[in-house]
């Protein structure tokens, strides 16, 4: 009998791509490479071959192979093994075995690149990061030209849209893609920098669910009818499923490439995946809105909603899921507790009601803490209430930063200070949170307590960049307004309406928040003096980048507008100006003014335009700005005579990817923003607001904020 001894020394073996060292087994004192050995890892190898010439296993005297078959091992050279030629006959088995072995492989490969998913998802979890849905992957548009794309900087600056994932699993692979459209990214290059490996895992997600049918298909015949009817009408088509996998491996190749990794001949799956596995931090999730085109705050991300799971943990589904996963083991127990206090909760609407209540700091701590383990409430009501100071802080910063609530509404509610006597009332509120978004709204009733609630919600707010507000609920009391805003340091953005005196203008632009970049003004600046004293405080202004003064009616006076791009045309740092202009006609100062700053000027980025005659002039000005000059990148046109072939010029640079939004409509915008809400809102979940003991102010102050959603867009 052979004895087998190991030696230090390995013989390498080549098979295909791959290189791999083996240990020789010494066998009667001659050192041998056993083909077994070789076969545990190379099932299909047959003989080895040395400078391509095919080796004789060992024998004895009489040409009998020795067991186990075995050669001598030369490890000064590389050993090929070799694969058996088989006849025709045997064919379909080679190919049985070796379908076999890939599957196998392939099986390794997806549970390790599975396992770092999950790993990054575990993180993402534990992410005190509420704001915004965490899993998305982008796409190219589907006008991008994949086969003219020959280098990196020609991906990096093509038209790409980006996807949300609803969150309805924590398996990976039973996911699906939002019931959204898609959002086009602005600037592709600084976002696929910065977030290329977070988007190796989500992509890897992607590729997954599309591998099994999750981007829920139709014609696979393997997706409930709930998702299909909430899937984006571009998901929800054969073409689209029959697109998707070269565009995901497009994005996979461009990221690998951004990446800039090499990698050894014969490199398996998981190594070219070894970069995923990073999370993203609560910066650079806030951020991620700052890249796409036309986000709407009234809405959530992709339609996605927040929800607490019952561990604690935040997730983000589409209103398909919200039930099904929001109402959670404790919930029962939950509801229980919060009507033994007095409350009121309708299970078909996730409503709660709190009335004529003195809330007590048990009755806080209860609900905070079911608030932070999984109590999904949309909605909070709280009428004819009154709570401590201190409490009131406690369980806002719960509401703000930790819980499902999207809607907040509040109607007298006294708050106590610590004697237990009414510090301040709270006479009527409709507050939401959505997205990175705060938005609230008061009575004009009691301008002194909306303005020590502002400031409660401002000092509380940890996680929303972007404050929404009514100028004409604080009359009065601007400075005060001034010194709330300027407690928070996290406000990026501000979206203010009715911001027609001169004392609101000089609050909000004489506010010293470093981080303040972004300014939206509806039914503002309505008065030639309110405007005049605005061009001049935007001179003085050196933080902001961006003015967004889009609102319904449009701005029309000639002199406002020349006004407007005559300051914006050497700002040192404003680069964004979003317009709405109505009745321009050719050749009359609008247009004129409207040309010089396309041709000229780079800081008009969204244009919409209202009852007017488009000339071939300024049709070419369009044209030059969102291709030659870049910046512009969304153009509505509403109720506008515009001639057919301008028409198809326009339309051919929103196929190219220069605009990334185009849109014309015969109507008058207020119409079709009317349809839109329409729309929205019978899809949308029946609301049944309590209205116990005359709330008709609270009512009418809701209706009020539903009205104002629709304007601003």
């Amino acid at each position: 009998m052979a004895q087998e001894t190991h030696n230090r020394k390995s013989q390498t073996v080549k098979f295909r791509d791959h290189i791999v060292d083996i240990q020789p087994v010494n066998i009667n004192g001659i050192e041998c490479l056993r083909l077994r050995d070789v076969q545990l890892m190379f099932d299909t190898v047959r003989t080895f071959r040395i400078d391509n010439v095919q080796q004789a296993f060992l024998h004895d005297e009489h040409g009998n192979d020795l067991e186990p078959l075995r050669i001598v091992a030369c490890v000064d050279k590389v050993v090929e093994a070799v694969e058996s030629i088989k006849h025709s006959s045997n064919d379909t088995d080679d190919q049985l075995v070796k379908m076999n072995v890939k599957l196998d492989q392939i099986f390794i490969n997806t549970q390790e690149i599975l396992r770092q998913i999950d790993h990054v998802m575990t993180q993402m979890y534990e992410l005190h990061e509420f704001t915004t849905p965490r899993y998305f992957f982008i796409l190219p548009a589907e006008h991008s030209n994949i086969k003219a794309i020959d280098t990196v900087q020609n991906w990096l600056h093509i038209h790409y849209k980006l996807y949300f994932l609803c969150e309805c699993s924590q398996d990976p692979k039973e996911m699906h893609v939002a019931p959204h459209e898609g959002y086009s990214i602005k600037r592709p290059r600084d976002f696929i920098l910065r977030y290329g490996p977070y988007l190796k895992t989500t992509l890897a997600i992607a590729q997954a669910l599309l591998s099994i049918g999750g981007f829920a298909i139709p014609q696979l015949g393997n997706v409930s009818k709930a998702i299909n009817d909430v899937l984006p009408p571009q998901l929800n088509n054969s073409q689209f499923y029959t697109d998707a996998e070269q565009k995901l491996q497009m994005v996979d190749d461009l990221l690998n490439k951004v990446d800039n990794q090499q990698y050894r001949a014969g490199a398996s799956v998981v190594d070219r995946h070894q970069s995923r596995g990073t999370a993203l931090q609560g910066a650079e999730l806030r951020e991620i809105q700052t890249y796409l085109e036309r986000v709407d705050d009234k809405r959530s991300l992709g339609n996605l909603y927040r929800i607490v799971t019952a561990d604690g943990h935040v997730r983000w589904v589409c209103h398909k899921h919200y039930d099904a996963i929001s109402y959670n083991n404790e919930m029962s127990k939950y509801i229980n507790a919060f009507e033994a206090m007095g409350g009121k909760f309708d299970q078909k609407t996730n409503e709660a009601l709190i009335n004529q209540l003195d809330i007590t700091s048990k009755n806080v701590e209860m609900m905070c803490t079911a608030l932070e383990k999984g109590f999904n409430i949309e909605k909070l009501i709280c009428r004819e209430c009154s709570i401590g100071e201190d409490d009131l802080k406690k369980l806002l910063d719960i509401i703000i930063n930790r819980s499902s609530i999207r809607c907040l509404n509040m109607g007298s509610v006294r708050v106590r200070n610590v004697f237990g006597i009414t510090k301040y009332t709270c006479q009527e509120m409709a507050a939401e949170f959505n997205n990175q978004t705060m938005k609230v709204r008061f009575s004009e009733a009691n301008r002194s307590g909306n303005t020590m609630m502002l400031a409660r919600l401002l000092l509380q707010n940890k996680i929303c960049g972007n404050l929404d507000f009514s100028a004409s609920d604080f009359l009065g009391y601007e400075s005060d307004v001034q010194r709330s805003l300027e407690t928070n340091a996290i406000l990026t953005d501000l979206a203010v309406e009715y911001s027609n005196n001169i004392d609101i203008l000089n609050s909000i632009l004489s506010l010293k928040i470093n981080a303040l970049q972004h300014l939206k003004l509806t039914h503002s600046l309505c008065a030639s003096p309110a405007f005049s004293h605005f061009c001049e405080m935007l001179k003085k202004n050196k933080k902001l980048l961006e003015i967004d003064l889009m609102d319904l009616s449009g701005l029309g006076d000639e002199a406002c507008i020349n006004l407007l791009l005559d300051t914006l045309k050497d700002h040192k740092s404003i680069k964004h100006l979003s317009l709405h202009i109505r009745n321009i006609r050719p050749t009359d100062q609008k247009e004129t003014s409207l040309i010089k700053s396309l041709q000229k000027h780079v800081f008009i980025s969204r244009l919409c335009i209202s009852s007017s005659l488009i000339s071939r002039e300024f049709t070419k000005a369009l044209l030059y700005a969102s291709k030659e000059q870049s910046p512009l990148t969304y153009l509505e046109f509403y109720n506008c005579q515009v001639e057919y072939d301008d028409k198809a010029k326009l339309q051919s640079f929103h196929d190219n990817g220069s605009l990334s939004h185009l849109a014309f409509y015969e109507e008058p915008r207020w119409d079709v923003l009317l349809k839109e809400t329409n729309g929205s809102l019978n899809k949308g979940k029946r609301s049944s607001i309590f209205t116990d003991n005359g709330s008709s102010n609270f009512v009418q102050l809701v209706t009020l904020l539903l009205r104002e959603d629709l304007e601003q867009n």
